[in-house]
């Protein structure tokens, strides 16, 4: 089996350049705490507390209006504590695949919301009317993972501490990373696999109520690969391409086999990528024909094609070709013999 992917950044070298960027902006952070001077605004020297308790609440004409240059500090404390959350994303998500629109939007939400949190904290009236603006918007983006809505709901709150309290901002960001390394790590909340004599038991049910191949197949994937873990589905695939290849020479000894290598794409949409993909097949292909889809856990779709390529045709450049299309959304190309 040939997978194009990238290859694997060590963790030690992620988490490395995570510790040394927190602290280096952490310094600068208190070198600009300790000798900024209090002109620069609510940022470094006033808090929502007499807004809030109605003391010494001053009128909308005598507010003190934003400056420049908290406003610029508080975008940047927000950069600087969401881009390690973008950077640890990207790690764990290597092996499942991840958007780029996604991952751009982890970086300019929380900037957005650190600038625009400056400009309302100086007026009630300014807050409540974003408040209506904001309430009348609609957003139609669909997130393929659950994950990717948690990450931006912290990268909101992050925007929102820097604007208001900074430290806050970068004690969320490495509280949520170590959580995410965490959960990474120790694969945690993975569904156990299906072996040993609970997978025999579901086989002979699944036999014994099957009497037809429709709904044999219907309940083998309903007894048995539902519970199956991803790495025993590969090897499951790949056992049963070898074994249709071997039938189908028996069948037919003076036959040659009709495809040569099984094609795999992982995609996230499995329409938009045969439409992008399949006319580039006549020149990677001699011979090539769809076999059907599958649906992992995460949502990714795979699509199988049994193929014949071209004499000069690789792995290298069946993924180069199907990768570089920009409407095919394709996470990873797989060809085996």
């Amino acid at each position: 089996m040939a997978e194009a992917a990238p290859p694997a950044r060590p963790i030690f070298r992620v988490l490395a350049r995570t510790l040394v960027w927190y602290v280096v902006t952490g310094g600068i952070w208190l070198l600009i705490r300790d000798f900024a001077p209090t002109t620069w605004g609510a940022l470094l020297t006033e808090s929502f507390a007499p807004m809030i308790d109605g003391r010494n609440v001053p009128s909308v004409e005598t507010v003190q209006k934003p400056a420049l240059i908290p406003t610029v500090i508080a975008m940047l404390s927000a950069l600087a504590t969401a881009l390690p959350v973008t950077w640890i994303y990207t790690y764990t998500r290597q092996r499942k695949g991840y958007q780029q629109s996604v991952v751009q939007t982890f970086l300019i939400l929380p900037v957005i919301v650190a600038g625009i949190v400056v400009l309302v904290k100086h007026s009630v009236a300014l807050a409540f009317s974003l408040g209506g603006i904001v309430a009348a918007m609609r957003f139609r983006t669909t997130l393929e993972d659950s994950k990717d809505a948690a990450n931006i709901f912290v990268v909101t709150g992050i925007g929102l501490a820097a604007a208001v309290e900074p430290p806050v901002a970068y004690a969320i960001s490495i509280g949520y990373n170590l959580l995410v390394l965490a959960l990474w790590y120790t694969d945690f909340g993975r569904a156990p696999s299906l072996e040993g004599a609970e997978a025999e038991q579901r086989m002979k049910r699944a036999l014994a109520t099957a009497n037809r191949t429709g709904m044999f197949v219907a309940k083998l994937d309903d007894e048995v690969l539902r519970e199956l873990a991803p790495e025993q589905l590969e090897a499951l695939a790949d056992r049963a391409w070898k074994r249709r290849k071997r039938v189908a020479t028996e069948s037919h000894p003076t036959a040659r086999p009709e495809f040569s290598h099984l094609l795999r794409i992982r995609t996230i949409d499995a329409e938009a990528c045969r439409l992008a993909c399949e006319p580039q097949f006549s020149e990677l292909f001699r011979v090539w024909k769809y076999m059907g889809k599958t649906k992992e856990a995460d949502g990714v779709k795979i699509l199988e094609y049994g193929v014949v390529p071209v004499d000069t045709v690789t792995i290298g450049v069946v993924s180069d070709a199907l990768r570089s299309l920009p409407t095919a959304a394709v996470r990873g190309v797989e060809l085996r013999a």
